[in-house]
């Protein structure tokens, strides 16, 4: 007997449609308009710029965050997000900021270099990962006002895409899923086997603090400050070997304890007030549906499949294979 399908789940089937689909283009726009910027990058820094190292880092910072925020910006303003909204300065605990902070770095830190000794594994295999790592300069103060612009520039889109509109608009659908899809959507466009883990987890957990603390600021501080710790790390990294368990653990410790306080003082659960009932886009989702959704997004395996393209083509190769 063929299934009736009532007129209201036909249009739920239709909103999670739209849903899932109109993210996950957006999102293989983006990764088009981040290969044509590195084509961009390479092309002005061929030419030869002046200061051109600083000029490299500054460029493959500014472009993608450019490309990543514009497609997103322009999704938000289709859909329902308020950017003035998101923008609207808030009154928030000075603990979101400082020991916020405090926890995504230690959290980058430790699933950072867990994860890129683990994929260093696959150089046993033969295989090379071309991760892409700014300029070490020459002076202190120039890694310095390097590091500070490409932070920024990181910091700013991936808030304002990923809290700021992905997270806005989906936990409003359902709460995991606005804990969830950024993440997915942000590790995915690393096209990096050993960013992809840490960027995920980091990405969950700023989207947890977006949704305590209802303030965009308080998530760009806290990937700003994990961000430069990384790059900074990166810089003076010979130095730092022989303390490198030590500021694995060290930051995983802290990050605990940060977290730990956070919850104690906050509680976990994130609370919103109830969708309106006379409007369609703030249909609650369960988890099941949400699941349901995604993995029926055709849109979605599309980005899984440039994904997959993404690392297998630019970013793995096994030089030790014959080709006839």
């Amino acid at each position: 007997m063929k299934k009736i399908i009532t007129f209201e789940e036909e249009k739920r089937s239709e909103f999670m449609y739209v849903l899932f689909n109109a993210v996950f283009v957006t999102a293989c726009v983006v990764l088009i308009l981040n290969f044509l910027c590195g084509v961009v990058s390479d092309r002005i820094f061929d030419n030869g710029a002046s200061s051109k190292e600083m000029t490299d880092n500054i460029l493959r910072s500014f472009l993608p965050a450019l490309a990543l925020s514009a497609a997103f910006v322009f999704y938000g303003v289709h859909s329902d997000v308020s950017l003035q909204t998101v923008f609207t300065p808030k009154k928030t605990s000075p603990l979101w900021f400082v020991l916020g902070s405090f926890a995504a770095a230690g959290i980058s830190f430790f699933f950072a270099l867990v994860s890129e000794k683990t994929v260093a594994l696959l150089g046993n295999f033969g295989y090379i990962m071309h991760e892409y790592t700014p300029y070490v300069l020459d002076g202190l103060s120039d890694n310095i006002i390097s590091m500070f612009i490409v932070c920024f520039f990181s910091a700013f889109s991936s808030e304002l895409v990923f809290r700021g509109i992905l997270t806005e608009r989906f936990r409003r659908a359902n709460t995991g899923l606005a804990l969830v899809l950024p993440a997915i959507v942000a590790a995915g466009m690393t096209g990096s086997i050993a960013r992809m883990p840490y960027v995920f987890l980091s990405s969950v957990f700023l989207s947890w603090v977006y949704m305590k603390s209802a303030s965009v600021y308080a998530t760009f501080c806290c990937a700003f400050v994990s961000n430069a710790s990384l790059y900074m790390f990166f810089v003076f990294r010979n130095a730092l070997m022989p303390f490198e368990l030590l500021f694995v653990f060290g930051g995983l410790v802290v990050a605990a304890a940060c977290v730990a306080v956070l919850l104690f003082r906050f509680g976990a659960e994130t609370v919103y007030p109830a969708p309106r009932d006379d409007d369609d886009e703030y249909l609650r989702i369960s988890a099941k549906e949400s699941v349901t959704g995604l993995l029926r997004s055709f849109a979605f395996w599309i980005f899984v499949l440039a994904i997959l393209f993404t690392v297998f083509f630019f970013y793995l190769s096994n030089p030790t294979v014959e080709i006839p």
